[in-house]
C-alpha cells in the first residue's frame, strides 16, 4: 500500500514548506539503521531505529494508553498546546488526541500538538512505511535537523518552539530520548528554563577592567542583562585607575613598572575576592583585561561561583587570553576560526563566538523632538569618523583632506598634521552619548577599522567592532572596510556599503553624497537588521542560554527545591487572585508551619481538592511535573 502518497498529501495540504523539503530530500540515504517489525497485535507494525524498537512489540495501543496516562494525568485540559518528542509509527499521538478530545468534550478547546521528529531521514521512513494520514491534520511535524540544505541556526529552532509559552506541555517518547539523546537534553533543558528559571532570581555581577573600551561594552551587557530581568550589578575598578597611572612617577625603569602594576592587580584580585564573598552572585562575568589571573579565578571557582569572560579583544594583540581561558567556566570571544583552533590546542572545550552588537534603548534614531539644531551643526557633517588616531587611519585619512565637510572625532590624532584642520574638540575624545549625536546626524560615517601594522586595510580582518553596530542602530549610514564576520549575517548594499581601497572610498562618497534616498533605503535596512538580530538583550539571551543548559545540574536546584516567604509571595501574586486565595486557604488550615511554601506544597494542596481544575491549579501541577522530571533528569 502506498502509504507515502496518502501522508504527503495531508502534509501538503496542511505545510508546503516541510512538503517541499520531504520531496527535496526522499532519494537520499539515511544515517540510521531504519527497520520495520511485526507486532503481535495482526495488522500493526512498530519501528526500529538503530536497534532500539520505538513502539512495543506486544500491543503498541495498550502501551500508548499508558503513556497519555503517565504525561497528561489530571493535567492538560487547560493547556493550549502540547509538544510531543517522536512522532514514531504515530500510536502514542493517536491516543493522546483521542483522549484529548474526549476530556474537552463536544464544544471544548483542544490543545495545539506540535510533534518534533529529529531527522528528516526517519521521518520520511515513517511516512513510507505508516499510515498516519488521520493524524496529519491535527498535529504540526517539525524537523529538528533538515539534511537537505543548510540548517538553520539552532536558536532559530528553538525560538520557533516558543518553550516561554504559558502552561505548556512536554512529553517524549522514551525510546526517542534513548536515541536522541543529545537533542532531547538540549529540548528538555531549555524548556524548563523557559517554564520554571525566574530571571530575576538570578544574580549576575559584571566585572570591569580599571579602563579601557571594555568597560563600555561591559556597561551595554550590563544593562542588557537588567532589560532582560535579572538581578544585575556592576563591580567597578575604574576608581583605581589614577592609582594604576600614578606608578609612572615612581619609576621609569619598565620591569619596576610592571611589577608595580603586577602588585596592584593582585591586590585588586582579592578586593573582588572579598566583595563576591560577602554577597556571592549567581555568575561573574568578566570583561576583557578585568583584573583578575588564575589564583583568584581557582579561589572564586572554589567558591562555587560560575565564572565567564567576554574577550572582546584580537587575540593576535591582546595574547593574555590563554592564561584567562582554561580557569573560567565560559569564555566567549569576537574571533573564531584561528582563534578557535588555538584554544582547542590547549585542550579546551569552554570557548563560543558571540559578536559585539547596540544596545537599541540607547544607540537609536533622534526623534524630531530630540533634535537639536545647534547639536546636528556641531557634530554633524557630509562625511565623518568616531574613533582612535590608529596608524592606518592616519595613512588612509590624509588622502581624504580634499574632502569639504569632513570631522574626525576621537582621541590619538595628530594636531600638527595636515589632518589637525579636521579633528574635532581639540582631540579630546567623545562620550558615548556624543557617538549617538555623531551617527544621527553624519550623512556617511566611514568605519574603518583599526590597525597598528597595516598601512590602510586589513586583508584578514575578521572581526566587527563596536562602531559597526552602533552606527547603524542609530539608523546612520556607514563606508565599511570589509571583514569575513559580515558574511552572511549582513549584506553589502543593503545594511551599509564596504570599500575596498581609498580610490574607491573616495568614489562611494561621491556617489552617496548625490543619492540621497538610495543612502537613506540602506540606513534603514540596516537599522532594522541589528534591531531584529544584533542587540546587547539577544546577546544577553544567547549568554545564558549556554551557562543555564551547560549549568543545567548546579542551577537545577533553583528550580526543585525553592521556597518563597509567604509575605514575599503574597505580595508577588497580588494580581491573580485565585493564587492568592490558594495561599490564603493553606494559611487559615494551618498547612504552612514555617512561614515559607514550595510548588510541591501547592500541588498537594491542589490535589487534594474535588472538581475540576482551574486555570491556576492545573498550572501548579504542570510545574510539579516538570520538577519532578527533573530529579531523574
Amino acid at each position: 500500500m502506498d502509504f507515502f502518497k496518502a501522508n504527503i498529501e495531508k502534509i501538503k495540504r496542511k505545510n508546503v514548506g516541510l512538503y517541499n523539503l520531504l520531496i527535496s530530500g526522499e532519494n537520499l540515504d539515511s544515517e540510521f539503521n531504519l527497520a520495520i517489525i511485526k507486532t503481535k497485535k495482526e495488522g500493526f507494525n512498530s519501528l526500529k531505529i538503530n536497534n532500539i524498537t520505538v513502539h512495543s512489540v506486544y500491543d503498541p495501543f495498550a502501551e500508548a494508553k499508558k503513556w497519555v496516562e503517565v504525561n497528561l494525568g489530571n493535567i492538560g485540559h487547560k493547556s493550549k498546546r502540547i509538544i510531543v518528542f517522536g512522532l514514531g509509527a504515530g500510536y502514542h499521538i493517536k491516543e493522546l488526541m483521542r483522549e484529548l478530545f474526549k476530556r474537552a468534550g463536544k464544544n471544548g478547546e483542544v490543545p495545539v500538538i506540535d510533534v518534533i521528529e529529529p531527522d528528516i531521514q526517519t521521518l520520511l521512513f515513517i511516512l513510507k512505511n505508516f499510515d498516519i494520514s488521520s493524524i496529519l491534520d491535527y498535529i504540526n511535524i517539525i524537523v529538528y535537523k533538515k539534511n537537505v540544505k543548510e540548517d538553520a541556526k539552532e536558536e532559530d529552532f528553538y525560538d520557533g518552539l516558543n518553550l516561554s509559552e504559558y502552561n505548556l506541555l512536554l512529553f517524549s517518547l522514551p525510546s526517542y530520548q534513548r536515541m536522541f539523546g543529545d537533542i532531547y537534553s538540549v529540548l528538555f533543558k531549555r524548556y524548563t528554563i523557559r517554564q520554571l528559571f525566574n530571571n530575576s532570581k538570578f544574580k549576575v555581577s559584571v566585572v570591569q577592567p580599571i579602563y579601557g573600551g571594555s568597560s563600555t561594552i561591559g556597561n551595554y551587557i550590563r544593562k542588557a542583562f537588567l532589560n532582560e530581568g535579572y538581578n544585575a550589578d556592576i563591580i567597578d575598578f575604574s576608581p583605581f585607575y589614577q592609582a594604576y597611572k600614578s606608578f609612572e612617577s615612581y619609576t621609569a625603569d619598565s620591569v619596576n613598572l610592571e611589577a608595580l602594576r603586577q602588585n596592584f592587580f593582585n591586590v585588586l584580585g582579592e578586593a573582588l575576592l572579598a566583595k563576591v564573598g560577602e554577597n556571592p552572585p549567581d555568575l561573574l562575568f568578566f570583561m576583557a583585561q578585568a583584573p583578575v589571573n588564575q589564583v583568584v579565578l581557582s579561589k572564586i571557582r572554589d567558591m562555587g561561583i560560575k565564572t565567564a569572560y567576554w574577550f572582546v579583544e584580537d587575540f593576535r594583540l591582546m595574547t593574555y587570553w590563554d592564561k584567562i581561558a582554561p580557569f573560567v567556566d565560559y569564555f566567549f570571544t569576537i574571533q573564531k576560526d584561528n582563534f578557535f583552533e588555538e584554544l582547542k590546542k590547549l585542550g579546551l572545550k569552554n570557548y563560543y563566538y558571540m559578536e559585539l552588537a547596540c544596545l537599541p534603548n540607547f544607540h537609536k534614531r533622534l526623534k524630531e523632538d530630540e533634535v537639536l539644531i545647534k547639536d546636528a551643526e556641531f557634530y554633524g557633517s557630509d562625511v565623518g569618523f568616531a574613533g582612535a588616531g590608529y596608524y592606518n587611519r592616519r595613512n588612509m585619512f590624509l588622502k581624504l583632506i580634499d574632502l569639504k565637510n569632513f570631522k574626525i572625532w576621537g582621541r590619538d590624532w595628530d594636531l600638527n598634521s595636515p589632518l589637525g584642520l579636521f579633528i574635532q574638540n581639540n582631540n579630546q575624545g567623545f562620550t558615548e552619548e556624543e557617538a549617538v549625536k555623531i551617527y544621527n546626524y553624519t550623512k556617511i560615517n566611514i568605519n574603518l577599522h583599526s590597525s597598528s601594522y597595516h598601512w590602510d586595510i586589513n586583508p584578514d580582518g575578521d572581526f566587527l567592532n563596536p562602531r559597526f553596530y552602533e552606527i547603524m542602530g542609530c539608523g546612520g549610514f556607514q563606508l565599511v572596510d570589509y571583514r569575513k564576520y559580515m558574511d552572511p549575517e549582513f549584506k553589502s548594499g543593503e545594511d551599509f556599503v564596504v570599500f575596498k581601497d581609498v580610490i574607491d572610498l573616495k568614489k562611494k562618497i561621491s556617489h552617496y553624497l548625490e543619492n540621497e534616498d538610495e543612502r537613506l533605503e540602506i540606513a534603514n535596512h540596516g537599522y532594522e537588521t541589528v534591531r531584529i538580530y544584533h542587540t546587547y538583550e539577544k546577546r544577553a539571551r544567547d549568554i545564558m542560554n549556554i551557562i543555564l543548559i551547560n549549568s543545567f545540574d548546579s542551577f537545577k536546584t533553583k528550580f526543585i527545591s525553592q521556597k518563597v516567604g509567604i509575605d514575599k509571595l503574597l505580595d508577588e501574586v497580588k494580581e491573580n487572585e485565585e493564587l492568592r486565595n490558594i495561599i490564603l486557604s493553606m494559611v487559615k488550615k494551618g498547612l504552612i508551619r514555617d512561614g515559607n511554601i514550595s510548588i510541591d506544597e501547592l500541588a498537594e494542596y491542589v490535589k487534594s481538592g474535588s472538581g475540576r481544575l482551574s486555570k491556576t491549579e492545573a498550572l501548579i501541577l504542570l510545574l510539579q511535573q516538570i520538577r519532578q522530571k527533573i530529579t531523574v533528569f
